[in-house]
């Protein structure tokens, strides 16, 4: 729709502003430079280029490193310690972080060896925000050729703090079976994170349809070029979403599941906090996020419009890390962040709301930015403190445990789902289109057959029915006969993959492309199959 043009917006002939324009100009400055204003007005001064400095790689937005900054800063002043210049390195998705700080800590490590000098690391002093596993990641380390011997250097290292002080903030090392920390502590949760659904229900009216509240909903074909969801190979958030979905339905439910919901987005945004920004303006009905990106969207929006939901009992509480990369140029400062970052006045921070304009700040509460973010220590869910929160949710009290020893599909959400979907997304519409118009009978079936079918060395080899139909009651029984022989079928695709892959870079690229074309062709033959298409 091409927005209405006030007249007159130009310049007279005489040379003088015409008052649209100064209406304009003047509301802009209202709307735009006078908040902006009067929300610096409580801000913590920092000192100039010269003061102390942070390097820190994050995936974190605008509103959470602002709150970070001016909290961290407020608490030095009360140290009678000089303010923080923040660093704040971001290229994309966490992914997308996490490949290029390896990059960079392999090409240090190749240089270390090359020139016979201790490891320099890579300038970054602490990795911030994107999820347990991606952390995981990164504690591995690199592994590069030493004469002719694969030796690792490290990525991350532990920071100095106590034992006791971890038990204050962790009396438990897990919430919901998920841990809080790495086993040596090489990344601590900072914040929690759920997955769950945004929707806009003026959409969803339009349509006909209810509030989602299972990810199923996202299947269904009313869902149809409604759905916007983000490329798991730049999101480490919605990696994590997806991955969900396959440990709480099992990955046979759970790609069948996410493959419709595929078929209905119409495009892959390049980052999870896209989705809430598409489902907002319109552009969706609903899509995919992590809580934080949702529940601020719909805050975001007054009138109600926007919504947003954590699926009962399908999703999953998970840590929300810190990391000090190894060789920190500025270690102490580091440790000191992470220090308050878990500390009260940094836990509550998270979570509080702004305080009425015109009070002075306030020790753990944002200035200008509800972040609504979950809390990671627990010792701050109480009633007197979570008064003051935006979302009164207590974590600890709705973590519900995955199926016991459920394994992670991380590894093969990204490269399957682009697989199946998003380097063929044209083919998987068109293929899912003929599927909805075709009447039913034996040939639909033929037809949905084709659609759900997946290469052999993704498939499940279960030894009997009994066991495939049963195994969410056979792994909920820690004492059952058949525990063991369940876990190892569901464990056997992604740790022979993941092994594959980790002894050849290669054979990742040869699997995803063979995988490509198994898909492919499959949604080419349901559309030569289609009694629409091809009466």
């Amino acid at each position: 729709m091409t927005p209405c043009t006030p007249p007159n917006r130009r310049l007279s002939s005489s040379g003088k502003v015409s008052p649209w324009l100064l209406v304009i100009l003047v509301a802009w400055v209202i709307v735009v430079l006078l908040p902006l204003a009067f929300s610096r007005e409580n801000d913590t001064p920092v000192a100039d280029a010269g003061s102390p400095r942070l390097i820190i790689v994050t995936p974190h937005n605008d509103q959470l490193r602002y709150e970070l900054e001016q909290g961290f800063n407020a608490w030095r002043v009360t140290q009678n310690l000089p303010g923080v210049v923040f660093d704040w390195r971001s290229w994309g998705g966490t992914s997308d972080l996490r490949r290029g700080v390896i990059a960079a800590y392999e090409a240090d490590a190749k240089a270390s060896v090359a020139q016979a000098r201790p490891q320099q690391g890579s300038g970054y002093d602490l990795f911030l925000g994107g999820g347990n596993f991606e952390h995981d990641l990164l504690a591995r380390g690199v592994s590069i050729d030493v004469d002719g011997q694969k030796k690792t250097f490290p990525i991350s290292e532990q920071p100095d703090l106590s034992d006791a002080f971890i038990q204050e903030v962790f009396p438990e090392p897990t919430i919901g079976g998920e841990r809080l920390y790495h086993p040596k502590k090489l990344w601590f949760a900072t914040a929690l994170s759920s997955f769950g659904i945004v929707y806009n229900r003026d959409v969803l009216r339009s349509l006909d349809l209810p509030d989602p509240m299972t990810w199923a909903d996202l299947a269904d074909p009313r869902y149809f070029d409604q759905v916007s969801l983000a490329d798991p190979g730049r999101s480490g958030s919605i990696t994590s979403t997806y991955d969900i979905i396959l440990r709480r339905l099992g990955p046979e439910r759970g790609w069948s599941v996410l493959r419709r919901a595929f078929a209905n987005t119409r495009s892959f945004a390049g980052s999870a906090s896209g989705v809430p920004t598409d489902v907002s303006s319109g552009e969706a009905a609903a899509g995919m996020c992590i809580d934080f990106y949702g529940r601020y969207q719909a805050q975001s929006m007054p009138d109600g419009r926007v919504g947003y939901v954590d699926p009962p009992r399908m999703t999953a509480i998970t840590a929300d890390p810190v990391m000090l990369l190894s060789g920190a140029p500025h270690k102490e400062l580091a440790t000191e962040f992470i220090l308050w970052l878990l500390s009260k006045d940094g836990q509550t921070l998270l979570q509080r709301r702004v305080a009425p304009t015109g009070q002075p700040a306030i020790p753990g509460t944002p200035r200008q930015f509800e972040l609504r973010r979950l809390p990671a220590r627990r010792d701050v869910y109480t009633p007197a403190e979570m008064v003051h929160w935006t979302d009164p949710v207590d974590a600890f009290a709705i973590a519900a445990p995955l199926p016991g020893g459920m394994p992670t599909y991380f590894p093969l959400v990204a490269p399957v789902s682009q697989a199946m979907a998003i380097h063929i997304h044209e083919d998987l519409i068109t293929a899912w289109r003929a599927i909805l118009h075709e009447p039913e009978g034996e040939r639909r079936q033929r037809m949905l057959d084709l659609f759900d079918a997946m290469p052999d060395d993704l498939q499940l080899h279960w030894p009997d029915e009994e066991l495939a139909r049963t195994w969410p009651d056979v792994l909920a029984a820690p004492d059952h006969p058949r525990r063991e022989e369940a876990l190892a079928v569901l464990k056997e695709p992604v740790d022979r993959l993941t092994a594959r892959w980790k002894a050849s870079p290669t054979n990742l690229l040869e699997d995803q492309l063979r995988w490509t074309h198994f898909f492919q062709d499959h949604y080419r033959q349901i559309v030569e199959l289609s009694h629409t298409l091809n009466p």
